[in-house]
């Protein structure tokens, strides 16, 4: 049984960067979640972005008393990359892909991923921005990077090759003096993820 959030308490998680171990996680995550097939190029520039890419592995414990096992469970992961900027002055972090399952939503994971791929570029002082692209229709996921300071920019005509409306809206959110690191609350790390 999930232990998802409950009286806005956070479903306890351990981070994972990715690694050969975890990579077959990943792209059986984002094989259901998301309408497009990644293929290596994808995983390399996520290995590239250390420590933004994570994997969010949910503990739930089965049984009772003595007989009680803890089995760790992949739930959501952020995929990252890192580009330099037009200017050659600097980097951004590109969000490639943030999704949580269906049967997670509801425990702040998707939250603490962003939170901590945000942490970990904001201490860089080379890496500038944050941004990612988001379909036009996809309400929710505007209010969710909005709570997290990006700001709507220009429309992509038809950067969806197979999935309908094809536009997307570019989100950015500055990662100088603005962002504040945040702590992260229910969240453990592998020592390769923090």
């Amino acid at each position: 049984m999930s232990r998802d959030a409950v009286d806005g308490v956070a479903t306890p998680v351990r981070f994972a960067s990715l690694t050969d171990a975890t990579e077959r996680d990943l792209r059986a995550l984002n094989a259901v979640l998301f309408p497009v097939r990644y293929g290596d190029a994808f995983y390399d520039d996520c290995r590239r972005a250390g420590g933004c890419t994570q994997l969010a592995y949910a503990m739930d414990e089965r049984g009772s008393g003595s007989a009680t096992t803890t089995t760790m469970t992949l739930a959501g992961a952020i995929a990252c990359r890192l580009e330099m900027n037009a200017a050659s002055d600097g980097a951004k972090l590109y969000i490639m892909t943030l999704g949580v399952y269906a049967g997670r939503r509801d425990g702040k994971i998707g939250s603490r991923l962003l939170t901590h791929a945000l942490n970990v570029a904001s201490r860089d002082a080379f890496v500038k921005e944050a941004y990612l692209h988001v379909q036009t229709n996809n309400f929710q996921a505007f209010e969710f990077y909005e709570r997290f300071g990006f700001e709507k920019g220009e429309v992509v005509k038809n950067y969806y090759k197979r999935i309908e409306p094809p536009d997307a809206v570019i989100l950015r959110r500055d990662l100088g003096a603005s962002w504040t690191e945040r702590e992260l609350e229910g969240v453990t790390f592998d020592e390769d993820a923090a």
